[in-house]
């Protein structure tokens, strides 16, 4: 109530002040009046002899006669007791009526009084029927224009002029009409309010029946007079603040309320009879109805989602036939010091902020709007206590807020504040996400992941994540994989990530060669030494975001696979990454390992800082089992099957060959040994190349091609499996030979422990025998590949992947059978 403190000045055209429209028809008494028909309005009061306060108000505001002759009003009035308990207990100073100014006597009048006759019942609904939670009454945001000190002005930027200059300014909280709250009967029943929603709110116990304006109750209602209807309150009706107001003046929420008014601009309103500017206070906000995003032709540095300072504060939406105001209001929940204190600390919630800022003051502008944005509800009717249960932020997440967890309440004139003892972080910053966010030296990753639309998926907190953040200084060195598939050495590149002046990612491209800049403007990537294209840019920030993005079952599970030796995982993209148990992390295409220098726990799992970029491997499955002689019976069977492809469509290519039966996932490619296969042969379980090619007859051909494809299929596994990588045993996976019977895929059954994997194919299952195992030797096994398609028909054109198949490739010491081999003999135990 301090603002009414500043109440000094009042405008002096009021007169006509009181229409004398009426909406309620009157009988021509002539010389009859009904017993129960008062006089009018001032005889009533002053025959009631206990409202002599309220009729000296009358008189002094010069609405005497206006409140005899006949007309039609509403009046909410309050007895000499209710005032006698205002001068002893109001925080304004007023102890006597003698000492109240000129200016707050009509705010209270004018502020009660409603410029048509109207019963309780029907002040529940619009002049259409329609249920209305607030009403606007006969006062102007002109009859009482405060004259605000220098020191008490909002701390904000925008208002530091007027703080410096030292004078009071005349300044409005809004320039819009202030409302009256309405808990009648017929309301609450329309608006779903439960009694004890309002006790809760109010404070004050409520039984059936009852009626409030705000938390002052109606002791009588539908008191008739011949110029109108009387309703007495239980105390004077000082009306409260708004939202704005009430938070500044709390010191309870003092830090809170600093970040929030950094939003605060005075905006010039009018200038009054004397020539003296006029201003109101607007925040900067996103309401569709009321937005505010720029201040002096210079763009908002951050936007709450509404004004909390609008005074007729209407709902985001509505409808056009009842006005917005009517319907609902808004609603904060505003942390205390203490709350706000344990989030920002070493230990607390929020220690990302308390690391990258240190003090609540230098937390930057953008963040300081999207922490105080999320502690708003476009709603008070959908943030009532009996939905505490389900309400969301309005980014549509779980609030998780309870009774317990709110110390006050305010009704104010354009919302409900729940002063509250936690914090609700924005949930972008209680992710993972969190910490490219909040530290500035992450920028770039952070723009990243609304480029990329990454932010969308790291949001959920169904799912436990860890991400890999890669500060800006190590944004640069990422082999462009697309530029490495070009034909000349001049435009094979690397990659060096920056942030533009307009707030986008963009890349300078360097020759991997000799580290130059590349200018050239036949670049299909870019041009003038940058690559700015969006596409291009947004291929491949999603490609490092896939590569640094584990999804795991929790923490706790991931932490318990790395205790049991687990160093290779799959990530969201599918690529393989390696973390060993000193905490270097690589990609299969990283040259040396990188180091994890922060562990930050958010809510939906871990974030850590590393220094560069998960690389992924251009190496083919083709590149390796082509190059390797250990590998060379095998390849030749795949050679002459055709299953290495590039057939270039008119919009898609590959960089070399890829396997023409494997989509966009991980596998698993077991090769056997060269010996292995020979004997397999020499059994005659399988046909030789040479016996293929050298065969005249095309069916025989055929057939002895579908007896190798069939094998060789049966050697491709969905899911890549690693030496120290997930533990399994027994766990069947499906491999590219298809069982004709059945018309599903046969499966292997893979165990994976104590360093091994060791295999047991369809024809061996349930003997107890052992198929396969894989070979140990350096460079036959764990060897990661990804083949891609590029998105053009010509690949020295091509820019972006538009596909691409990750696979593990190991030895395995002999083959593998869906089923029981023919030939000389049946199958050996292993």
């Amino acid at each position: 109530m301090k603002f009414y403190k500043l109440l000094a000045l009042l405008s002096v055209g009021v007169a006509g002040a009181f229409p004398t429209a009426c909406t309620d028809k009157y009988e021509d008494m002539e010389n009859h009046m009904p017993s129960w028909l008062n006089s009018n309005i001032y005889d009533y009061l002053s025959g009631r002899g206990d409202c002599t306060y309220y009729i000296r108000l009358i008189d002094d505001c010069g609405y005497t006669d206006a409140m005899k002759v006949s007309g039609s009003n509403t009046l909410f009035f309050s007895n000499d007791a209710s005032f006698e308990r205002f001068f002893q207990t109001n925080e304004m100073g007023y102890r006597s009526y003698e000492d109240l100014p000129y200016s707050f006597k009509m705010m209270l009048l004018k502020l009660g009084t409603i410029p048509y006759s109207q019963l309780l019942e029907r002040l529940s609904l619009s002049d259409r029927g329609q249920v209305t939670f607030r009403r606007t009454t006969d006062f102007e945001v002109e009859d009482t224009i405060p004259v605000v000190d220098a020191e008490d002005l909002p701390d904000s930027k925008y208002f530091a002029p007027y703080r410096r200059a030292g004078k009071p300014i005349k300044l409005l909280s809004d320039a819009t009409k202030w409302t009256l709250v309405q808990f009648f009967p017929d309301v609450m029943s329309g608006k779903h309010i439960t009694d004890d929603d309002f006790s809760f709110v109010t404070g004050i116990p409520r039984e059936a029946d009852d009626a409030s304006l705000f938390a002052n109750k109606i002791i009588q209602k539908d008191i008739v007079c011949q110029n109108g209807y009387l309703h007495e309150l239980a105390d004077v009706l000082v009306p409260p603040e708004n939202m704005a107001a009430y938070i500044r003046g709390n010191e309870k929420v003092s830090r809170f309320s600093r970040l929030m008014d950094r939003f605060a601009c005075p905006v010039f309103y009018k200038r009054d009879a004397q020539g003296d500017s006029i201003f109101q206070t607007r925040y900067f906000n996103q309401s569709p109805a009321y937005s505010f995003t720029e201040y002096n032709g210079t763009n908002a540095p951050g936007l709450l989602y509404f004004d909390p300072g609008w005074n007729l504060y209407q709902p985001k939406g509505g409808n056009t036939s009842q006005p917005g105001y009517e319907t609902d209001m808004g609603c904060m929940f505003v942390p205390t010091n203490e709350a706000m204190d344990r989030f920002f600390s070493p230990s607390g919630e929020g220690s990302d902020f308390f690391e990258a800022f240190g003090s609540w003051d230098k937390v930057p502008d953008n963040i300081a709007a999207d922490f105080v944005a999320n502690h708003q509800k476009y709603s008070f009717l959908s943030s009532l206590p009996s939905r505490f249960g389900d309400i969301k932020d309005e980014a549509g997440y779980e609030m998780e807020v309870s009774k317990e967890n709110i110390v006050d309440k305010f009704v104010g004139r354009n919302g409900v504040v729940y002063v509250t003892d936690k914090v609700f972080t924005p949930l972008d910053y209680r992710t993972v996400m969190g910490p490219a966010k909040i530290d500035s030296l992450n920028s770039i990753f952070n723009q990243a992941m609304t480029d990329a639309q990454f932010v969308y998926y790291l949001r959920s907190l169904k799912s436990t994540y860890q991400f890999f953040v890669t500060p800006n200084e190590y944004m640069k060195d990422y082999v462009d994989p697309v530029a490495k598939s070009y034909a000349s050495e001049n435009y094979r590149c690397n990659l060096e990530f920056q942030l533009t002046p307009q707030n986008t990612v963009a890349a300078v491209p360097t020759r991997t060669s000799d580290g130059t800049v590349i200018t050239d403007n036949n670049f299909p990537l870019g041009y003038n030494g940058t690559i700015s294209s969006t596409s291009i840019l947004k291929n491949r920030l999603e490609d490092i975001l896939n590569c640094q993005t584990l999804v795991t079952e929790s923490n706790e599970a991931f932490e318990a696979a790395r205790a049991g030796g687990q160093e290779y995982f799959i990530t969201k993209g599918y690529a393989p990454v390696r973390i060993t148990q000193d905490n270097k992390i690589s990609g299969a295409g990283n040259e040396r390992p990188l180091t994890v220098s922060k562990i930050y726990n958010k809510e939906n799992g871990n974030t850590y800082l590393i220094d560069g970029i998960l690389q992924n491997t251009t190496t083919s499955i083709y590149d390796v089992l082509s190059s390797k002689d250990d590998f060379r019976e095998f390849y030749d069977m795949c050679a002459l099957l055709g299953i290495f492809v590039n057939n270039p469509t008119s919009s898609t290519v590959a960089p070399g060959r890829k396997v023409k039966f494997l989509n966009q996932y991980h596998y698993t490619v077991y090769v056997p040994t060269n010996e292995a296969i020979r004997e397999a042969q020499a059994k005659g379980w399988i046909p030789t190349v040479g016996q293929i090619e050298n065969e005249g007859d095309q069916s025989v051909r055929d057939s002895l091609e579908n007896v190798m494809e069939r094998f060789v299929r049966y050697h491709f596994q969905d899911n890549s499996v690693f030496i120290k990588g997930e533990k399994v045993e027994n766990k069947a996976y499906l491999t590219s030979t298809i069982n004709e019977a059945s018309n599903k895929f046969y499966p292997v059954y893979v165990t994976n422990k104590d360093g091994n994997i060791t295999l047991v194919d369809e024809a061996d299952y349930g003997t107890g025998r052992v198929s396969a195992r894989v070979v140990k030797t350096e460079g036959v096994y764990n060897l990661m590949t990804r083949d891609m398609t590029l998105n053009s028909g010509d690949k020295e054109k091509a820019t972006t992947i538009e596909a691409y198949t990750y696979a593990v490739i190991h030895q395995i010491d002999d083959v593998l059978w869906f089923e029981q081999p023919k030939g000389e003999n049946v199958k050996d135990q292993k």
